[in-house]
């Protein structure tokens, strides 16, 4: 028992060092992959949360979880490939790249009856972009990376045999990087230079409340309340290949401190799952996620008081966003073969929150329509290896806005994406 809780305290440990591994998911650049055996159901596991993963799905479904420990251990991969095409009728497509976002759970009763407590660690929010440098976007964005890494601290309470209760205090740690390239022609200069921001936040909390209600063997229901979470980033950017005006204002090259605040939306998910036998189990979700909590991106300059250079900096600045609030609708369904093979498929659709006017390249999201298919095998009476897939169809985008205008760009025309999203998870009790 001592060597599992320390070996799962070590997975960890292992999430935070990785830095560059986390990639856009569905709506706008939230994440979904925290399990395999919800994937292969299209994620639709709130009213159901009767794995580890309850801590991430619904917390007051850990009090299910009869043993001294139920755990699991899993990682997914996913595969985006964007294309963009101009008026002109000239594709472009976005730089290949492969991320993979780590997780893992455990719970335990303590060998108390009718609690449960857990801790999980994986990645809720995430992006990542890499148009080439000499693309029709590298005036707006070339390299863009944003993720998180998220510990879960859960507890439940078992009130009777058909509702449960649960809570978590979810820590987030969150780092972005943004590069682009620099018009120097717009103040008289030639030649392109280079921009870079970095930023983190080490200390943001949010929380979620949750329960699990049974009505009776066949029909139960899901709810879980996430708060939103304030995020203050503190960071640098960086100028080089600096030419003409920028050049007399800040040298060849400049770097500034830098601050600038976000809050991640709050949500509101409810699930409903029906089992008309022992051998099917039907699900469906529902999401409202508030996105309008994005309505800008302002940065702050504190080190900086030059009024000639904070002139400059200031241009565009505040970027508006405007999101909007968004529902997200998932169904998924499972059918156990025998002792030994589950099989599952599922849909989940997306809707963007991100409005024509201000969309861009660093986040080229749409809505999108997603299958998925999975199974679940039993290695063992206390070992259930899960794997799933997903494909996920994001509709084409038409823009036609000003956004690169000031920078003498022109990012309007039509973008299409695909994701492939591969995982597998581990999961045992003792």
């Amino acid at each position: 028992m001592k060597k599992a809780i320390f070996a799962l305290l070590f997975g960890l440990t292992l999430i935070f060092p990785l830095n560059k591994v986390f990639a856009a998911g569905s709506g706008a650049f939230r994440l979904e992959v925290p399990d395999a055996e919800a994937l292969g159901k299209g994620s639709a596991f709130v009213a159901q949360a009767d794995n580890p993963s309850a801590i991430y799905f619904n917390p007051a479904g850990m009090t299910q979880l009869k043993s001294k420990l139920s755990a699991s251990l899993g990682a997914s991969l996913i595969q985006p490939f964007t294309t963009y095409k101009n008026t002109s009728g000239n594709e472009t497509d976005m730089r290949r790249q492969l991320f993979t976002i780590p997780n893992v759970f455990a719970v335990s009763d303590f060998g108390l009856k009718k609690f449960a407590f857990g801790i999980g660690a994986t990645s809720y929010w995430g992006l990542g972009t890499y148009w080439a440098e000499d693309s029709f976007s590298k005036y707006v964005a070339t390299k863009s990376d944003y993720n998180t890494q998220d510990v879960m601290f859960t507890g439940a309470y078992e009130i009777n045999d058909n509702l449960s209760i649960g809570v978590s205090a979810d820590y987030t740690k969150s780092y972005v990087n943004k590069k682009k390239k620099i018009n120097n022609a717009v103040l008289s200069g030639t030649g392109d230079g280079d921009f870079q921001l970095k930023g983190r936040d080490n200390s943001a909390w949010g929380y979620r409340l949750s329960t699990l209600y049974k009505l009776n063997k066949r029909h139960s229901f899901g709810f879980m309340y996430r708060s939103p979470v304030d995020v203050k980033y503190k960071g640098k950017i960086y100028m080089d290949g600096l030419t003409g005006g920028y050049q007399t204002a800040f040298g060849g090259s400049y770097e500034t401190e830098i601050t600038s605040k976000s809050t991640l939306p709050q949500s509101i998910l409810l699930g409903y799952c029906y089992k008309p036998d022992d051998k099917w189990r039907f699900e469906f979700d529902a999401e409202w996620m508030d996105w309008s909590s994005i309505q800008e991106e302002k940065i702050d300059y504190p080190s900086e008081s030059n009024a000639t250079r904070l002139s400059i900096l200031n241009s565009g600045n505040p970027d508006p966003k405007d999101w909007h609030s968004a529902f997200s609708y998932a169904l998924g369904t499972e059918y156990k073969v025998n002792d030994f093979l589950k099989l599952r498929g599922g849909y989940f659709f997306h809707k963007t929150p991100i409005p024509q006017a201000n969309f861009n390249t660093n986040l080229p999201d749409a809505t999108s329509n997603s299958v998925t298919v999975g199974a679940g095998i039993n290695i063992n009476k206390n070992t259930t290896l899960n794997l799933a897939y997903a494909a996920m169809f994001f509709a084409k985008r038409k823009i036609d806005n000003n956004v690169g205008s000031s920078s003498g760009v022109n990012i309007n025309g039509d973008y299409r994406t695909f994701d492939n999203v591969y995982i597998l998870t581990l999961t045992f009790k003792l």
